[in-house]
This record gives C-alpha cells, sequence and structure tokens, in this order.
C-alpha cells in the first residue's frame, strides 16, 4: 500500500464518494420504505461495492513485489490484521457483547450469513490472499518476462476462483462469503489490470483519447441499463449476474474518469471526500451502529417530502456522528489498532 505521504489522493476521493455512497444506500433502506426499488438506489447499488473492490485492486500497483516466502508471509500477516482483526472485533466483541445482538456470537451463523455483518472484509481478505499467492507464484516463476508473468498471474488467479467455488460447492456459496467474492474478483482483476498501463496509457495522445472514449461508451452504457432494469431486484441467474457485473463495471469506468478533471484535493469537497476514503474502513465499520435513530412508526415512500427529509436528517446525523467517533477513537493508540488493524 502507498505511504500517507505518496497517497494517490485521486484515489482516496474515489474511494471516499463510494463510501458515502454505502451509508446513503443503508439511509435510505432504513428509515424509507422500498427505497430498493427507486432509480437512485438503483444509481447506488450499481456503483458503490464495485467501485470499491476496483480501486482495491488498483492500488495494487503502489505495493511491491512478493519475490520470497518471507515477503509472502509478510503480506499475508499484514492483510490479516487489516481486515480479518476488525472483522473478528467488530463481529464478536463490539456487535455481538458490547450491543448485545446474539446473532454476531453465534460463529456458525455468521459465518453462513456473512451479509448480516461485515462480509466486505471477508471478501477482500480472500481475494487478497489468492491475489497475493498468485502474485507471489507469477513473481516466482517469470520476473523479467512481463507478459509471461502477467499469464501465470492471471492463470493462478483464475485456479483460485475455481478453487474458491469447489468450497463453496462442498460448504454452500454462503459460507464466508464466497458468492459475493467470485463476483467481485473481476472488479479486483480489472482494478490491477488497468494500474499496469494507465500511466503509458496517458503518456500519449492516443491513449488519452483511448481512454476518453472508452469512459464516454461506459457512461451510455452504464445509464442505458440501469435506466430500464433494476439491478439490485434482478435474479442470480447466469446473464443476469453478466449483466450486472458489465453495468456495474461500466459504471465504475464512466464515474472514475467523468470525476477525473471536477475532483482533487484542493476543489470544493475534494479534501473531504479524500479524508472520508483514508478513513473509509473506520467509516464503513462504526456508520452501522449509526444509521436511521430517527424513525417513523410507518416509513415514508423514498419519492415523497417525507422520505426524502427523513433520509436527508439520518444521512446528515449518521455521517456526524461517525466522523466523531472516527476522531476520537483514532486519539487512542490501543483502540485505533484493536478496532481499526492500523498503527498510525
Amino acid at each position: 500500500m502507498e505511504k500517507a505521504e505518496n497517497r494517490n489522493q485521486f484515489v482516496d476521493i474515489m474511494r471516499g464518494m463510494a463510501m458515502l455512497l454505502v451509508v446513503l444506500g443503508h439511509t435510505m433502506t432504513g428509515c424509507t420504505a422500498n427505497s430498493q426499488s427507486s432509480f437512485l438506489f438503483n444509481i447506488i447499488w450499481s456503483l458503490q461495492m464495485p467501485l470499491f473492490i476496483l480501486i482495491s485492486g488498483y492500488v495494487t500497483k503502489y505495493s511491491r513485489p512478493i519475490s520470497d516466502g518471507n515477503g509472502l508471509w509478510k503480506y499475508v500477516k499484514r492483510r490479516t490484521v487489516a481486515y480479518m482483526l476488525p472483522w473478528a472485533v467488530w463481529s464478536f466483541l463490539v456487535r455481538g457483547i458490547i450491543f448485545g445482538e446474539d446473532g454476531f456470537l453465534n460463529v456458525k451463523h455468521l459465518l453462513w450469513n456473512m451479509d448480516s455483518g461485515y462480509w466486505f472484509l471477508a471478501t477482500i481478505w480472500t481475494i487478497s490472499m489468492i491475489f497475493g499467492i498468485a502474485s507471489f507464484i507469477a513473481e516466482r516463476v517469470s520476473k523479467e518476462n512481463l507478459l509471461k508473468k502477467q499469464i501465470v498471474l492471471l492463470g493462478c488467479y483464475l485456479a483460485g476462483m475455481v478453487l474458491l467455488a469447489g468450497i463453496g460447492a462442498v460448504l454452500g456459496l454462503s459460507f464466508f462469503a464466497i458468492k459475493l467474492t467470485l463476483y467481485y474478483m473481476p472488479f479486483y482483476y480489472a482494478g490491477f489490470l488497468y494500474g499496469q498501463f494507465d500511466d503509458r496509457m496517458k503518456e500519449s495522445e492516443t491513449g488519452k483519447k483511448m481512454i476518453d472514449s472508452v469512459v464516454a461508451i461506459c457512461f451510455v452504457m452504464w445509464l442505458f441499463i440501469i435506466l430500464r432494469f433494476s439491478l439490485y431486484e434482478m435474479s442470480d441467474g447466469g446473464l443476469a449476474i453478466i449483466l450486472r457485473a458489465a453495468t456495474s463495471l461500466a459504471g465504475c469506468i464512466a464515474v472514475c474518469g467523468l470525476c477525473k478533471g471536477i475532483f482533487s484535493e484542493k476543489s470544493v469537497g475534494g479534501g473531504t471526500l479524500a479524508w472520508v476514503g483514508e478513513h473509509s474502513l473506520e467509516v464503513y465499520l462504526t456508520h452501522y451502529l449509526l444509521l436511521s435513530l430517527i424513525k417513523l412508526d410507518e416509513a415514508p415512500i423514498l419519492y415523497s417530502p417525507t422520505g426524502l427529509s427523513m433520509v436527508l436528517v439520518n444521512y446528515m446525523i449518521t455521517v456526524a456522528l461517525t466522523v466523531m467517533a472516527i476522531v476520537m477513537m483514532s486519539q487512542n493508540v490501543v483502540l485505533r489498532f484493536v478496532l481499526t488493524g492500523k498503527k498510525k
């Protein structure tokens, strides 16, 4: 991962945007009725997590190559602490013991129902492990030949997907969020692949024009589909999954490309988005406890004055309280490490 002083600020801005979309989507479903069928939710759902995974794959370009066993061990240890320590602490200690949610103390139930909790951490950890091992093998097999190394890495990555699918066939695809992990693995690889070539493409006018053309096509494709299909409410059939994935990928490419010239750390809101992106893990973990604190006895329809007001008020409260909690939590070294796996 890139060092703090050399962070790619645009990556943080896009990560922050994705996290704020996550909070907005959860706010909508928590205080209004039938919001999942709305066009706004369709936009949010098509972008939020795919964008996160895509960015996670992209930032691997800043990581050191894993060239030996010691490097692989450090990689596994670092990613496990970063993802699985917060998952365990927030699932069992925070949600289970402190907040008394019995479902988080039932290990078997939690492992087979990861989407009821912090499934994203389990998914990104699993993808990171498969990608890290694939990178290690590719580095050892072909360190000098870039094309051969990319082919080996892709082959090992696909083998990891097959192995994961095999485990899912035995234990069930719901086990440890395998179904979600398999769905998002192509997004991670797409982000990684683009990160390998984007700098060279941006150096030439032809490359820049090619990027602009792809962004424009993706924007039209994304808008055309989300205006006609509710991606969230689609079935889990093969064609539906492919359509959802293609639409989300197109949407992520379009949003990243269109926002590139608008947002920067110095632009209005850019610094705020970058801060949220830098603390996206903390926002993800904390906001669940602060969602929809104001509710009506009968949930209003989203597209009504009451529904929109409820979403706006709850969203502002959730974001404000989440930021306050993160700032206070970051002041204590022990809490920061135990709750987020971060030493700095």
